[in-house]
């Protein structure tokens, strides 16, 4: 495709909301230059700039994936603004598969692309969780011995450069491992667990209330030991080959046991998990392991026993909606099913879910102005709403929004399922 074909779109006399780039996407129809999608972007919504919006970067997407060109700096510096939330594919009436188009550009760019030591430290990190784990002593000393308080008010930490990821160190890590097995008697069956690269170790408390629930519920649950990371930090950062050892290492792991079902709680491994049918297409498994995923709310409501009820409580609960529930998994209505279970507890959803909370994955670390603007607008609905709980299904949006120090304090950010365990 050439850009002729963009010629009779952008029409500098037109209405901004009708000015449109969209290519031609292979299976999928053209843009409709509705600008729908500039409602939704994040980005754009913080900026008010057109560059900074999906049309534009389909353009950009174009011009590198389909016409295999060169583009201008300031154009590629707009392209890697994007947080991938994906709010644009959820609204596009043309159905515009923005994901594959940005994937393949990043992996495209990623054969020129240097890498800062820090990133691939974090790369190799996940990549290698045993190695990871022989960290975590010292990282629950820095914080239980006051080295984290002195290193902050010395500046060493910002003078580092480490500033973004120590102030995501707000849970301390738990150093033991999870077991592999919680069976129950007269079980109704078997799911195997998720646990990702680093829920494990740093949010716990979730995966043991899942696994608390599901028993409850009379399923015995198992761990596989040499699980890894989902591969969606690699992925999209353009390293697909890596990404692709590490998904068919978890393929082949969860297909060594006869299990009900395959459980995640983190919605943005979940939606990386989801995408493996795709990626990993043809390879012996998967399939089977597509079938058998399902998100833990969804899992838990579809099985709940009718004789099982839960204590009351009167607090209020705001549902905040992670991108990649909202947007790539789509049954964040499971959350509010299961949630209204609890006797007497009111439940609202938190304002303006369909913006992002500027997690993103990696993304509160690569671009922290962005990302902690959409964060103080996220802070300003839970002030507003005077919720005791937000409850959100994603480790990387809790992890950032605990982060604000100034409002952590406000609420208590939780998962779903945790309230539920809670109240069994």
């Amino acid at each position: 495709m050439s850009d002729s074909m963009f010629d009779f779109i952008m029409d500098d006399n037109a209405d901004l909301s009708y000015q449109s780039s969209g290519p031609h996407v292979p299976d999928v129809m053209d843009c409709m230059r509705c600008g729908l999608c500039l409602r939704q972007c994040p980005t754009y919504i913080l900026t008010q700039d057109e560059q900074e919006g999906p049309r534009q970067r389909i353009r950009t997407l174009n011009t590198l994936v389909i016409e295999n060109k060169v583009v201008a700096p300031q154009a590629l510096e707009h392209l890697q603004n994007c947080i991938q939330c994906r709010a644009c594919e959820a609204i596009c009436p043309s159905q515009m598969d923005y994901s594959l188009l940005f994937d393949q550009a990043q992996q495209q760019l990623s054969a020129n692309k240097i890498l800062s030591f820090k990133a691939k430290t974090g790369l190799w990190l996940i990549q290698h969780k045993a190695v990871f784990n022989v960290f975590l002593p010292l990282i629950k000393l820095y914080v239980n011995s006051g080295l984290q308080k002195l290193s902050r008010n010395i500046g060493i930490i910002k003078k580092l450069g480490f500033e973004r990821v120590e102030q995501l160190a707000t849970v301390k890590p738990v150093l033991k491992p999870i077991k592999s097995k919680y069976p129950v008697s007269e079980s109704r069956g078997t799911v195997a667990l998720f646990a990702g690269c680093i829920s494990d170790r740093f949010d716990r408390t979730t995966l043991e209330a899942a696994i608390t629930v599901l028993n409850a519920i009379g399923f015995s649950v198992i761990v596989p030991e040499q699980q890894t990371c989902c591969g969606a930090m690699h992925w999209h950062n353009g390293q697909h080959a890596t990404a692709k050892a590490m998904m068919t290492k978890n393929v082949n792991q969860f297909a060594q046991s006869t299990v009900t079902a395959i459980v995640y709680c983190a919605s943005g491994c979940g939606s990386q998990l989801t995408d493996y049918q795709i990626l990993l297409e043809g390879q012996d498994d998967v399939t089977e392991f597509h079938q058998k995923l399902t998100e833990i709310s969804d899992f838990v409501l579809q099985n709940w026993p009718a004789s099982l009820t839960l204590h009351t409580t009167n607090k209020h609960v705001l549902v905040h909606e992670p991108c990649s529930h909202r947007n790539v998994l789509k049954n964040q209505a499971a959350v509010y099913q299961l949630l209204a279970k609890i006797p007497s507890i009111t439940i609202n959803t938190l304002a303006d879910n369909h913006l992002c909370c500027g997690a993103g994955g990696s993304y509160m670390l690569t671009h922290p102005d962005s990302a902690d603007a959409l964060r103080t607008m996220k802070w300003r609905h839970i002030a507003h709403a005077q919720g005791d709980y937000v409850a959100t299904t994603n480790i990387g949006c809790a992890l950032h929004l605990m982060a604000a120090k100034s409002n952590a304090s406000m609420v208590q950010i939780i998962h779903p399922i945790t309230l539920i365990a809670n109240q069994l």
